[in-house]
C-alpha cells in the first residue's frame, strides 16, 4: 500500500494504526481496483497488527488451513 500510495509525507505522518491508515487512503485513491482491496481486506482479517516480523511463529485466532495461507499468498504476489 505504501508504494502505491506513493506519499512519504503522509505515511511519515502516521503515529498511530498504521494499517488502518493506510487502508483508507488507499481505498480512496484506488476506488477502483476491487480486486487488489479484496486480496487486502483479507490480509487484513488474517494478519492483526499484534502479530510481528520477527515472531517465530504464525497462530491465527481461528484456524485456518495452509493452502488458505498460501492462496491468500499468491494473491497479495499477483496484486503488487
Amino acid at each position: 500500500m505504501i508504494k502505491k500510495i506513493n506519499d512519504a509525507n503522509f505515511v511519515a505522518n502516521i503515529d498511530a494504526n498504521q494499517t488502518f491508515k493506510l487502508f483508507g487512503k488507499y481505498k480512496k485513491l484506488f476506488s477502483g481496483d476491487k480486486g487488489s482491496l479484496e486480496v487486502i481486506q483479507r490480509v487484513i482479517l488474517m494478519t492483526p497488527e499484534s502479530i510481528h516480523l520477527n515472531s517465530f511463529m504464525y497462530e491465527p485466532i481461528l484456524d485456518m488451513s495452509d493452502d488458505h495461507l498460501k492462496r491468500l499468498y499468491q494473491a497479495v504476489v499477483g496484486i503488487t
